[in-house]
């Protein structure tokens, strides 16, 4: 089947899962959907719909990075404060310089740090709790030095429901 989407021409098999590095799709990005929606083409509209909108999902989600940085009263301040201390104050000196070339790390706010995010894997699946289709977006700072992920869950609405840390 064809992926119905204007971002790339891509082929899939229904009921196999798709996971694609960014050499194979053409995409800067992983993309992966489970098999349980290949299956499913209503799901694989949406899937479509919303991988035409990665960017854009990747800034709304930064900015509520950045809005739970700011709000100590936010659900999700202290995973957000967490993720951008290490990255800045716990990783040893040169790592946080290759991480945030041509500043010093030291001086770098965290809301300053969201900047710096990139979008690694955009992806889908059935959430067991919701019972329902979401997309999750891995932003990381240079997946190429670090594994630590801030990963942001939207629903079908492209709402945030869900901001975490993850390795």
């Amino acid at each position: 089947m064809k992926l119905s989407c204007k971002r790339i021409d891509f082929e899939y098999t229904p009921g196999e899962e798709i996971f694609t590095f960014p050499e194979e799709s053409g995409l800067s990005f992983i993309f992966d959907v489970e098999e349980e929606l290949t299956a499913d083409p209503a799901a694989m509209d949406a899937v479509g719909k919303m991988l035409d909108e990665a960017e854009k999902l990747a800034e709304k989600a930064k900015a509520a990075i950045q809005a739970a940085l700011a709000d100590k009263g936010n659900p999700y301040h202290g995973i957000v404060t967490y993720f951008m201390q290490f990255h800045r104050d716990e990783v040893p000196p040169e790592i946080a310089a290759e991480l945030f070339p041509g500043n010093d790390p030291a001086k770098l706010s965290f809301a300053e740090m969201v900047d710096f995010l990139r979008l690694k894997r955009f992806g889908s699946l059935v959430d067991s709790e919701m019972n329902q289709q979401v997309f999750i977006l891995d932003l990381s700072f240079n997946p190429k030095i670090t594994d630590e992920l801030m990963v942001v869950y939207f629903d079908l609405n492209q709402e945030i429901f869900c901001i975490t840390h993850e390795s």
